[in-house]
């Protein structure tokens, strides 16, 4: 599990006097947690925008030194995401729970072997990255079957509860180089 706590606290002193709040992406343990405390009566949520990087939300991946079709490996997208945003700390942080749904399909060059994607899930503010923490998602493909699908466990990240903290964004995306990034902008219709 990672946590990200103090890189984060640092990038958001700007914010507020945080007095120990900070974001810390990481996954969920299996145990469901205990539900946090509501916000004060009357106190508002300062939630951030929760998105999917248009950039990075298709991966194309192909058998090292090539990129033609019969070298494909897989062809993965992220099919959406869902999240949430509760108070917590006597409504002075920011509990925000995000999953992400994911589909590959079987490329010529796979032959139905599983596959194991790299995405992130980071915290922006403008055009910079205040914290980030990257995951793998296991997809496996059942029987003869062309395509896969997964959910990430949740990934919860803590912001301060202050009007600043509207003005983040967690993005989430595949974590790509830069020629699979290339060949994403490409081929921006590629899908599974």
């Amino acid at each position: 599990m990672k946590d990200f706590r103090l890189r984060t606290l640092t990038a958001l002193f700007s914010l507020a006097a945080l007095s120990g709040c900070g974001g810390h992406p990481k996954p969920e343990a299996g145990a469901s947690p205990a539900a946090p405390p509501a916000a004060p009566a009357g106190s508002k949520l300062y939630c951030p925008q929760v998105a999917v990087l248009q950039q990075a939300q298709t991966l194309s991946t192909f058998l090292p030194d090539r990129s033609d079709v019969a070298a494909a490996l897989t062809t993965a997208t992220i099919t959406g995401i869902s999240g949430a945003c509760v108070a917590e700390k006597h409504g002075q942080a920011l509990l925000i729970t995000v999953k992400a749904g994911f589909e590959a399909d079987n490329g010529p060059a796979n032959h139905g072997a599983p596959l194991s994607l790299p995405w992130f899930a980071a915290i922006t503010r403008d055009d910079s990255i205040l914290s980030k923490s990257t995951y793998q998602i296991p997809l496996k493909f059942d029987g003869n079957a062309s395509l896969a699908y997964a959910t990430s466990q949740p990934v919860k990240i803590e912001v301060p509860n202050v009007p600043d903290s509207a003005n983040l964004q967690i993005l989430v995306g595949f974590t790509m180089t830069p020629d699979q990034l290339a060949y994403a902008a490409a081929h921006p219709t590629a899908a599974p």
